[in-house]
């Protein structure tokens, strides 16, 4: 006869998600610098899955001002694998890839939910989507763009990812529509 214990044990066992009886969950890997595209894509040429979640961010070089997209975690890629099943140490091979983050011998997984809540902020493009903590009367100032490093408060936002702003410029209010991306919100 099989004793409480070993029947809620067996329960509880029974109740855990497939992927995770397999042992596959999500790892860290570091990448050399600037090269996240090339890992994503060698890992996945090597039959792993992957995640590498991207922003837009705006650079200022030689009086331009270009939009780009970066890694949110630059250095790092995601790897999702069964460590005791695959081959993972190909993965310090892979060009693009320094190593995976390990525990001595031991990859070191990332605590489950993680990634999976990151993925599903992402859009289509792989764009993360941060909560919007904009609201109309906050105080932001301009990232780029002639008036750089004003500040204005939010009159009012749309749904096209534009806001309008009310910039105080040479002695009056200037009512300005601006991107989203070109704003920080000021503290």
């Amino acid at each position: 006869m099989e004793s409480l214990a070993s029947q809620k044990a067996n329960e509880v066992v029974d109740s855990v998600p497939e992927r995770a009886v397999e042992g596959r969950c999500w790892f860290a890997a570091t990448t050399q610098p600037h090269r996240e595209r090339v890992a994503v894509d060698n890992l996945v040429r090597q039959g792993f899955h992957t995640f590498c979640p991207l922003e837009r961010v705006v650079r200022h070089h030689a009086r331009k001002t270009i939009a780009m997209t970066v890694p949110v975690f630059r250095g790092y890629v995601f790897v999702h694998m069964d460590p005791g099943k695959a081959r993972w140490r190909s993965i310090n091979g892979t060009l693009g890839v320094r190593s995976l983050v390990t525990n001595g011998d031991v990859p070191l997984p990332i605590r489950p939910g993680v990634i999976e809540t990151l993925a599903a902020s992402t859009d289509a493009d792989g764009i993360l989507k941060f909560a919007n903590p904009l609201q109309p009367g906050m105080t932001v100032r301009l990232r780029a763009g002639p008036l750089a490093e004003q500040l204005g408060v939010i009159e009012r936002l749309d749904g096209s990812g534009r806001l309008v702003l009310l910039l105080d410029f040479m002695g009056g209010r200037v009512r300005t529509g601006v991107s989203r991306d070109m704003i920080l919100k000021v503290a």
